[in-house]
Parts: C-alpha cells; sequence; structure tokens
C-alpha cells in the first residue's frame, strides 16, 4: 500500500478526473496489496475505517465485519473507486426519480478480492459484506478530498424516508442524534425492483 500512496502523492490535483484516477490504479494488483501493518493489529470484527492520506487524493482503509452494512446513500460532493484487498463486496445501485418519488433498483453486482470498483459523482448505491462469518477488507480512493459527510443523502428503504446528512454526522448511518441531519423526508419514495 505504502508504493500506492506514493504514486498518487505525486499527482497534480488540478489533472485528478476519474480517468487519471483510473490509470493510476490499474498499475497496481489489489490482490496482493500489504494493508495489514495499517490497521496496527486491530481485530477485524467490527467496523472502523483508517485513515491513510487526505490529499491530493483522500485514501482510507474500511473494514466490515461479518453481514455489515451501510445503508443506501448518495454522496454528492466527491466520487472514486474502491478496491477490494480482503473478502467479497457486494454493491446495489439505485436510480432516484425525483418528480415521481421513485427508487429504482438495479440487481446486486459482487466484487472479490483485487477488483476495483468505481463510485460516480452522485451515485446511489448500498454496499455491505455479505459474507456470514468473513471480514471484507476495503481501500477507498476519493476525489476530491471531502472529510465529512455534509450532504450526503441516505435512502432508508424499510421507512421509505431520505435523510440528508449535515457536518456535524461522523457517518453515514441513520443512528445519529436529532441535530446531526439537515433535513428527514417521510414517506418520500417508492421501491421498484429492476430485476
Amino acid at each position: 500500500m505504502k508504493k500506492v500512496l506514493e504514486r498518487l502523492k505525486k499527482l497534480n490535483p488540478e489533472e485528478i478526473d476519474p480517468n487519471t484516477l483510473k490509470a493510476e490504479l490499474s498499475k497496481v494488483d489489489f490482490s496482493s496489496v500489504e494493508y495489514m501493518d495499517y490497521l496496527k493489529g486491530e481485530e477485524l470484527d467490527s467496523y472502523f475505517r483508517v485513515s491513510l492520506m487526505d490529499f491530493p487524493v483522500r485514501v482510507f482503509l474500511n473494514v466490515w465485519p461479518a453481514q455489515f452494512q451501510l445503508p443506501a446513500h448518495q454522496h454528492k460532493n466527491f466520487w472514486g473507486y474502491i478496491a477490494v484487498l480482503k473478502g467479497l463486496l457486494t454493491e446495489t445501485s439505485f436510480v432516484f426519480e425525483e418528480e415521481e418519488s421513485k427508487l429504482s433498483c438495479h440487481p446486486p453486482k459482487s466484487f472479490r478480492k483485487g477488483e476495483v470498483v468505481f463510485e460516480p459523482l452522485n451515485v446511489i448505491h448500498h454496499l455491505q459484506n455479505p459474507s456470514p462469518s468473513k471480514p471484507l477488507v476495503t481501500a477507498h480512493f476519493y476525489f476530491p478530498t471531502v472529510t465529512d459527510y455534509n450532504g450526503v443523502k441516505i435512502f432508508d428503504i424499510r421507512n421509505r424516508r431520505i435523510t440528508e446528512l449535515n457536518e456535524k454526522a461522523t457517518s453515514i448511518s441513520l443512528d445519529h442524534p436529532e441535530g446531526y441531519y439537515r433535513e428527514v423526508k417521510e414517506n418520500a419514495f417508492s421501491v421498484v425492483n429492476l430485476w
């Protein structure tokens, strides 16, 4: 991972776009990247994040315990890539048609160790570790280097609610105190499966 970070530090922030970052990441074999030193002997049985770099690209590791998942969410202020370092990552993507209050659900896709997932600007997706017993470790590469969740929208599929996080939010979660949300819309959408 150290070599990856050294390579990314040399990027000119004015020239970073999805293609240039993809070109740099495609030079890396993520199935053999050494990352355990950055986890400092932590157990892999709880969800946590380890920041590795904040400029010119934000880089961090995520540890996902068995069956951990993030709610469906949309980050409108950054894009990036996720590399699977250990385990299996499942992503389900959605399209929100605001005028019709309809959230369309695409079939889930799974990504194995060594594979890289593109997260375009404004994507709405649900990420999870589907394994009933094994942890997942992912490396995240985001641009620009936003360090908070202000403006992230969470689509609470079970309750048909949309919440927008504010600058106080420390994670993508539906469990924050009331003052961590900019807006909450009840009965905000219906769900349509496209598969």
